[in-house]
């Protein structure tokens, strides 16, 4: 838009120029026309020549009052004055030419002069007073930088009114989108009604979005359904499951009944978590949100869960909480923390050390949980984060691969995001989430 309207602005400063150039060399010629015309009435054409009558026609002209910007001068061969109230202290070549003080005439200041032969030798000048002229080309210098300077200014202003409009409209879509990204997908664009292309461009894509939307929720409706009406069944599997294991602990099929209910105890974990994931991706968790101080809760999860970590062979170092402030759910915050932690817990060898953290970095509160282990490759850093993505060498590892799904879902819809980083060695799971002001 910026290179727009400059292009705009210089073709507009070339058009204005060209147009006074026009009218300026169109004056000109005019008044060389008429210099022209006064010295061929006062010479005569060569068929009906007098010049004997040359002095009374020059004192003829100079008393009308038509001709009172012109001045005549008439010399001899030797270029002594004949006639014509003109005095000059040369002679201006032959044709024409402009002079200025010169002349020597009360109130030329400058003018354009046509100096034309004799047959007897002498030289007739007729000089006419630009002051009117040059009065009037100023005037219209004038007039055209002021009409420069308003066409400017529509120019500019238009260019910002239509960037403003566009940049509300991109601004209200953008929201729109970030908010459809942090799993709002009931956030539309607004629609003033005005039926513009951008008015039919919002609706549009708000057809869009409750297109997808409609989908969405087809689809998780239908895998929820699944879900509750497999929990009940699996529920009642594995009450039997238990209480056939009770009776049969010393009979051959213990172990084989032991591993079933272990199996159902965790694929109703596998189902608790999906439910509990699509809560959260759902976005209605946002209206319990409060102030929390991140470093009390990563000290407090962290002290909880040094025990744990010491029975699996790992050292969890006291946290470095720093007091944070954010805005979030208490609960999920936990829960966030709780699953970095034993994430590394878990799939980090023993004799590995773990650390916890809380930092500001600008706008931002940062969470990280690192360790010294042999962590994840970079490429694959986005794979462990998919819902049910596991590394190919962690298939021995209890888990169903959320996660770090249930972290990255539970940063988004604090407004944040997950990113691991290698930490030389080892992983680094760092959370960036708004800070509270």
């Amino acid at each position: 838009m910026a290179v727009f309207v400059i292009v705009l602005l210089l073709a507009l400063v070339v058009l204005r120029a060209v147009n006074y150039r026009i009218t300026h060399d169109a004056l000109a010629r005019q008044i060389d026309r008429r210099l022209a015309s006064e010295a061929a009435n006062i010479i005569g054409t060569p068929a009906v020549s007098d010049p004997a009558g040359i002095p009374a026609r020059i004192a003829a002209a100079q008393e009308d009052h038509d001709t009172a910007d012109l001045y005549y001068l008439l010399v001899d061969r030797a270029g002594r004055p004949i006639a014509g109230k003109l005095r000059l202290r040369t002679l201006p070549p032959p044709g024409y030419s402009d002079f200025g003080e010169a002349a020597q005439v009360d109130g030329v200041a400058h003018g354009r002069a046509l100096m034309r032969r004799l047959a007897d030798g002498g030289a007739l000048v007729v000089v006419s007073d630009n002051d009117v002229v040059d009065s009037f080309d100023a005037l219209l210098a004038r007039v055209q930088l002021i009409g420069l300077g308003v066409t400017a200014l529509i120019v500019i202003g238009g260019a910002l009114g239509i960037v403003l409009t566009i940049g509300s409209r991109m601004r209200a879509m953008q929201r729109t989108v970030d908010a459809v990204i942090a799993g709002d997908l009931h956030s539309r664009v607004p629609v003033d009604g005005s039926r513009n292309a951008f008015d039919q461009q919002a609706v549009a894509f708000n057809t869009m979005l409750d297109r997808i939307d409609d989908l969405m929720a087809n689809v998780k409706h239908a895998a929820r359904d699944v879900t509750h009406e497999l929990k009940s069944p699996l529920a009642r599997l594995r009450a039997k499951v238990a209480a056939l294991a009770r009776h049969s602990a010393d009979s051959p099929f213990g172990p084989e009944i032991a591993d079933i209910l272990e199996q159902t105890d965790q694929i109703l974990e596998l189902f608790s978590s999906l439910l509990r994931l699509w809560e959260i991706e759902g976005g209605h968790r946002r209206e319990r949100f409060t102030d929390v101080d991140l470093g009390a809760l990563a000290a407090e999860v962290g002290e909880s869960l040094q025990i744990v970590a010491e029975e699996a062979g790992r050292l969890l170092l006291p946290p470095i909480a720093r007091r944070v402030r954010v805005r979030g759910d208490l609960h999920l915050l936990r829960q966030l923390l709780v699953n970095l932690i034993e994430n590394a817990i878990r799939h980090a060898p023993p004799g590995t050390r773990i650390s916890v953290a809380t930092e500001i970095c600008g706008p931002k509160a940062l969470l990280v949980v690192s360790d010294d282990g042999p962590g994840i490759p970079a490429g694959q850093h986005a794979a462990v984060i998919r819902r049910f993505g596991r590394m190919e060498t962690a298939t021995d590892v209890p888990g169903q691969g959320l996660g770090l799904t249930l972290v990255d879902a539970i940063a988004r819809l604090h407004h944040g995001t997950l990113a691991l980083e290698d930490a030389k060695p080892g992983l680094r799971a760092v959370v960036e989430l708004p800070l509270q002001p």
